[in-house]
């Protein structure tokens, strides 16, 4: 069965998809005149310069015709396996449009949700719970899920039941909308809303922090851990990129602000194609929030600091530096007992 797709998917681009990043990214500074680039881009369209690169692999499913006519003006755009390396936050923000923010027009039905997409019994919502879960799952009769248990990383909380998790789009759907969802075909907005491509633009948090969350931004609403600001705001700005939305000016000053201190975090270029299956990259998920030092299975770094007998895994490899120190005796293998 399917789970979600890729956390990460890590790309080995040329050295002259490089220097073109590094080109374009310099000419964001514009000319010394003070004229606006020609390429700084709008509400729903893709930097040409990111797109031309991403067409060095090629597509593996076109958009459909009437989602074509809504990007003609753009070069044709990657599948979720094609990206332009890994871009830090401040490198992120500058791909993105600023534009004023448009609610008029906007409801939660407008984004369907949650879809069942390979048709396996589990819909995205379950689909995020199967691959988030920091101990093995079993799936059951209708996706039943047990032996699952979460750990939100907005504010620190986890949970045990399934049904006390709550799905937040990091783009809130209001939040899309307000910045070139609108002008979207609904099967786009389909697609945004269940999107399984990456492992940031659905996560498993708390309901009491999806709901102080709501539909707000990073100008109006933080993670209650300090720890958790650098991913999410990168989180955000991945998402923005890879659907082509925009940002208003206090989004992007407050972004700017906020992440001086994430210098160490980054997000590759991983662009939407609307019709394309979203399991073409052939790749299993990495989910979001599993510390690489724990390579076969999932546990979130730390904090918190967790024992084995906070987890349900044994005789798993562990690799230096073992955060969560469960290789107690340095042979590779962690919670041996």
């Amino acid at each position: 069965m399917r789970r979600v797709k890729p956390e990460r998917v890590w790309f080995s681009a040329s050295l002259a998809a490089a220097a073109l990043v590094l080109l374009w990214l310099l000419s964001r500074n514009g000319p010394s005149d003070g004229s606006t680039p020609s390429d700084a881009g709008s509400p729903g369209s893709v930097p040409t310069t990111i797109a031309t690169l991403a067409t060095a692999t090629p597509a593996a499913t076109s958009l459909p015709e009437s989602e074509a006519a809504t990007t003609s003006a753009s070069p044709a755009v990657p599948p979720p396996s094609a990206a332009a390396g890994e871009l830090s936050l401040p490198e992120l923000l500058a791909l993105l449009g600023i534009a004023s923010e448009q609610r008029t027009g906007y409801e939660r039905d407008l984004f369907s949700h949650w879809s069942d997409e390979d048709g396996d019994g589990c819909n995205t919502r379950w689909e995020v719970l199967i691959a988030e879960s920091m101990t093995q799952v079993s799936v059951g009769a209708g996706c039943s899920l047990s032996g699952g248990s979460w750990f939100s990383v907005y504010d620190g909380l986890t949970f045990v039941d399934p049904a006390d998790g709550s799905i937040d789009h990091v783009v809130a759907l209001a939040e899309a909308w307000d910045s070139g969802a609108s002008g979207w075909t609904p099967q786009r907005r389909e697609a945004f809303a269940n999107d399984l491509g990456t492992g940031w633009e659905l996560i498993a948090v708390s309901p009491a922090s999806n709901s102080r969350k709501s539909d707000m931004d990073p100008a109006d609403w933080l993670p209650d851990r300090p720890v958790a600001l650098c991913d999410y705001l990168a989180d955000w700005l991945a998402v923005k990129v890879r659907w082509g939305l925009a940002v208003d000016q206090r989004e992007h000053d407050a972004i700017v602000g906020l992440s001086a201190s994430c210098t160490s975090v980054t997000r590759p270029v991983i662009l939407a194609v609307v019709g394309a299956p979203s399991g073409s990259s052939g790749a299993t998920m990495a989910p979001r929030y599993c510390d690489p030092a724990y390579p076969t299975v999932c546990i979130p770094p730390s904090p918190p600091d967790l024992d084995c007998g906070d987890i349900a895994f044994r005789r798993f490899t562990v690799l230096e530096p073992d955060p969560h120190r469960f290789d107690g005796d340095h042979d590779g293998i962690g919670c041996e007992g």
